[in-house]
């Protein structure tokens, strides 16, 4: 072992304690204090139960607006993120708080239309027992034709679902069919196993999921059955899940050449294993009440209209659309070509994310202040806070997709780091490293993390006797 000059090591992969902080201050008022209660409850980050909510509340305004940019570009509201934290991080509490006002909802709204719902389902059996008579007595064309067109044209009612968790993408079709838009919150992402191939031999079925990004037409054709058409279909997606999650998803050829990865913001919360107090404060009352009945008031506007109207646009006023074409050109294009240099397809919808944002922060405002969305013009200050929150999903995207670059090596390399620190290790042969990580079985499973190891400056490699050894860097 010869003396050497040491410098401090490079990161493995970035800390997420260098994100910057959260812009909870960006959130409308009674998002901000649900969030900050559920935080502390929870004793979790807030970009955890922010990033929820968001998602959440896009679903109260998808299919009803859509925000304007400029004249031949939009962007609907509704919002696809996907949590990433490692187990034991109170996902499910977290998730458990966001959702309850949907879930709540839905089963007022059902209780209270039950009878208007079963009249609707007894009038459309009636008319299909009178098609099947009149097929039976041989009636002419024209007059079963006449009944069937009855028959297509009656808004048939049933019961809402507002919610999903698990889902097939058969079963989703069928939902988005009876409810136009569907929010899907798990605090487990298996879905993307459903989507990904579990029962379909391993061939993804992701159609329906791009499509539901954007609202765009799908129509299902089946060789049994009618054909499914969906004019506007639309999704709000949440979804939770460990880190690895996203590894395998990035691994995924169908996932990341159709484009779907490049579709969802990503939210890496801090963890605070470790320093949590069981008895934080409670939410606040208040602040749960205020929230349910943000997310009522917003669902009954969304619920009470009819399915067949169109889409509602919001605009910029002239400040506001002067300063997002000035962003866009001085600081989202040239970026294309340096920040989002390791995901330029996520890079390439960041301008829309922004308008997403932008269209969901003033209907919140609008709904809270009992004005409708479209009655006022999007200011210059939505704008801004929808910026300041689209640019730290920007650092977490940069990060989820540097995971890709370093990923499964990265963490393998952090495990013999760990095994080198534990047991305060300055020099090592590959055998005896070998038999300190368990999770080799043999010397060349070693070689790409030590390689990783080498090149970021934690250690150095050199033979002696023929037997490969490591130098630790003291300064670890």
């Amino acid at each position: 072992m010869t003396d050497r000059k040491w410098q401090a090591p490079q990161a493995l992969k970035e800390e997420r304690s260098s994100f910057k902080p959260y812009p909870i201050m960006d959130l409308p008022e009674i998002l901000r204090d649900m969030v900050n209660s559920v935080s502390v409850t929870t004793s979790t980050d807030k970009s955890m139960a922010a990033t929820a909510v968001l998602s959440a509340m896009s679903h109260c305004f998808s299919g009803m607006y859509r925000m304007y940019g400029k004249q031949d570009h939009s962007e609907p509201i509704n919002l696809y993120t996907l949590i990433l934290a490692s187990p034991a991080e109170r996902k499910s509490p977290v998730m458990r708080f966001i959702k309850k006002p949907f879930i709540e909802f839905a089963r007022e709204f059902n209780d209270s239309h039950k009878l208007q719902i079963f009249t609707s389902q007894e009038q459309a059996a009636k008319l299909k027992a009178e098609i099947a008579e009149l097929q039976t007595k041989g009636a002419s064309p024209d007059e079963i034709a006449f009944k069937r067109a009855e028959l297509d044209s009656m808004e048939v009612e049933q019961f809402r679902r507002v919610c999903v968790d698990d889902v097939t993408p058969e079963a989703l079709v069928k939902l988005i069919n009876d409810n136009e838009t569907i929010l899907m919150m798990s605090d487990e992402a298996g879905v993307f196993k459903n989507f990904g191939g579990r029962y379909n031999n391993g061939v993804a079925n992701l159609d329906l999921l791009l499509k539901c990004w954007g609202g765009e037409s799908y129509q299902k054709d089946r060789c049994h059955g009618e054909p499914v058409y969906l004019d506007r279909p639309y999704l709000s997606v949440c979804l939770c899940g460990q880190p690895y999650i996203l590894t395998e998803l990035m691994e995924n050829r169908a996932f990341v050449s159709s484009g779907m990865l490049a579709r969802f913001i990503y939210c890496f919360p801090r963890s605070f294993i470790g320093m949590r107090d069981y008895n934080a404060a409670s939410v606040k009352p208040e602040f749960t009440s205020a929230y349910d009945r943000l997310v009522k008031d917003a669902l009954a506007v969304k619920y009470y209209r009819k399915k067949s109207e169109p889409e509602i646009p919001l605009y910029f006023d002239d400040e506001a659309r002067a300063e997002f074409a000035k962003y866009y050109n001085k600081s989202i294009e040239p970026s294309l070509l340096t920040d989002f240099a390791d995901c330029p397809d996520w890079g390439g919808k960041f301008h829309g994310l922004i308008l997403r944002l932008c269209g969901l922060l003033h209907c919140i405002k609008c709904i809270v202040g009992g004005r409708s969305p479209q009655s006022e013009r999007v200011t210059l200050i939505t704008l801004m806070e929808a910026i300041e929150l689209a640019e730290y999903y920007k650092q977490q995207a940069i990060y989820a997709y540097g995971m890709n670059t370093t990923g499964a090596v990265a963490d393998t390399a952090e495990y013999v780091l760990n095994k080198l620190k534990t047991k305060k290790i300055t020099r090592i042969s590959s055998r005896e490293l070998l038999r300190s990580c368990r999770r080799f079985k043999k010397v060349a499973e070693l070689e790409e993390p030590m390689e990783l190891l080498i090149d970021r400056g934690y250690a150095v490699a050199y033979e002696e006797s023929g037997t490969l050894w490591y130098e630790v860097n003291p300064m670890i």
